[in-house]
């Protein structure tokens, strides 16, 4: 992998991952407290499992790309016992710090190979599509917990105030909340 690869992979990945991110926080924030032991089936994890599943393997991904290492006993994990707002703006906070410590990786470790739990190797910065893919899947079965729990998933606020629809495009809201320079707009597109 070049220089250049390693770098548009990972601007490119951790442009995916931010906006998957606020997708998920609205997820997170819909989920009620009070039902937050539902189970669809007896056999199924409850909300709340699936949202602290959610929040762990992506912080124990975003430490891996990090120190070079998947290690889940290394990673401080936030308490499952939190109630959700505190979970929530806990997870929020070290989102923030490990995509911008991902930011400021070299090269060198970006495109280091790095095991996965001796199942497969990649570069570091390829186990950003694992983080996002695996925040989607179970992002959207926690969306279908809620609903069935008769509770709505939080609809998203563009820059402007408006309401945008969860069954729109990600980045026709997205895009809007940044400010791009026209020319810059134009090399994005």
């Amino acid at each position: 992998m070049t220089t250049e690869q390693a770098m548009f992979l990972r601007d490119f990945l951790l442009q995916r991952v931010e906006e998957a991110h606020l997708v998920t926080l609205r997820v997170l924030s819909s989920l009620p407290e009070a039902q937050s032991e539902y189970r669809p089936t007896h056999r199924s994890r409850s909300a709340r499992e699936v949202a602290c599943h959610i929040i762990n393997t992506e912080l124990v991904l975003l430490n891996g790309i990090i120190t070079g290492t998947f290690n889940r006993s290394a990673c401080d994990l936030p308490d499952t016992e939190l109630d959700m707002t505190e979970l929530i703006a806990e997870y929020d906070d070290r989102f923030a710090k490990g995509i911008e410590a991902i930011r400021k990786l070299t090269v060198k470790k970006l495109t280091s190979y790095v095991s996965f739990y001796g199942v497969f190797r990649h570069p570091a910065v390829v186990f950003l599509t694992f983080l996002h893919d695996h925040t989607v899947l179970h992002r959207g079965r926690l969306s279908d917990y809620i609903r069935n729990m008769g509770s709505k998933v939080s609809m998203i606020r563009s820059v402007d105030g408006n309401f945008v629809s969860m069954g729109q495009p990600a980045m026709k809201y997205l895009w809007t909340e940044r400010a791009w320079e026209e020319g810059e707009l134009a090399k994005a597109a």
